[in-house]
């Protein structure tokens, strides 16, 4: 680790989408940080923060939460590889698909763990997420058999898919958010058509290529459509060959090169 870096530590679940987004920030500035799992039963390992939410990240004696102001925080902090453009108009227009990544398109991913359109496919999901949490911090195997049940009544995650429009169907919901996707590239080739990755691609795209990799069960919209796979190549480039947060041999499917 370079001297002049302090010691950076990032607290969370290695299937969180939150926690995932602040992953690939750090990968795409290449720090150097050291990834906490935290028991999602206890919690102890962010006691110090005082916080019931992931993520949580450390920079030496300081620590913020919360996934977008954290992004905020490390592009003041190291402001090589900007996250945030090159003005205030770049800025306001990242910040601006990055509430969109965090109210529309991160809450639709998650309904599909609630509301089940395929039983089996959700129950099989669900193990599998539940044994990459068990590989990075042991889960009794009561609560990894129970897994898909116990996410699908977790309270913050009703709150946060709530807030959607529950009468759309499902896959027309997703079909849409392609859509947009698509439109917020702007000609591309990142989002807001800026010619580098910003804190919004960063947001979006470990939510768009996490299952895929994972080797989940079900059908992605996402990947159906040729501009959002060669945006995933694009924004890939930039980033290490695993850029989740299990082991490499939790991928069940290689990356788009």
């Amino acid at each position: 680790m370079s001297v002049n870096i302090p010691q950076i530590k990032l607290y969370g679940y290695p299937t969180s989408p939150f926690v995932l987004k602040t992953g690939c920030h750090l990968k795409y500035k290449q720090l150097p940080f050291e990834f906490v799992p935290v028991n999602p039963v206890t919690r102890e390992q962010i006691r110090f923060s005082n916080q019931k939410q992931v993520p949580v990240l450390s920079i030496g004696d300081e620590w913020k939460n919360d996934s977008s102001p954290i992004g905020i925080w490390l592009d003041e902090r190291f402001p090589e590889k900007p996250l945030l453009g090159r003005d205030d108009s770049e800025k306001d227009t990242i910040l601006s698909i990055d509430n969109w990544v965090s109210v529309q398109l991160l809450p639709a991913r998650f309904r599909a763990a609630l509301h089940w359109d395929n039983s089996w496919d959700a129950i099989r999901n669900g193990w599998l997420l539940a044994s990459a949490m068990n590989n990075s911090i042991p889960i009794p195997w009561h609560l990894r058999a129970t897994w898909p049940w116990l996410v699908k009544r977790a309270g913050f995650l009703h709150r946060m898919v709530n807030k959607l429009d529950l009468e759309e169907p499902l896959w027309d919901m997703h079909e849409r958010l392609a859509d947009e996707l698509t439109g917020h590239l702007s000609g591309g080739p990142f989002l807001g058509g800026m010619p580098t990755p910003s804190l919004a691609d960063l947001s979006a795209y470990p939510i768009i290529i996490f299952s895929h990799l994972m080797g989940l069960h079900g059908r992605n919209v996402y990947l159906e459509r040729p501009e959002i796979v060669a945006w995933c190549r694009q924004v890939q480039a930039h980033l290490p060959d695993n850029p989740l947060l299990v082991p490499d041999e939790y991928l069940k499917r290689p990356v788009f090169s």
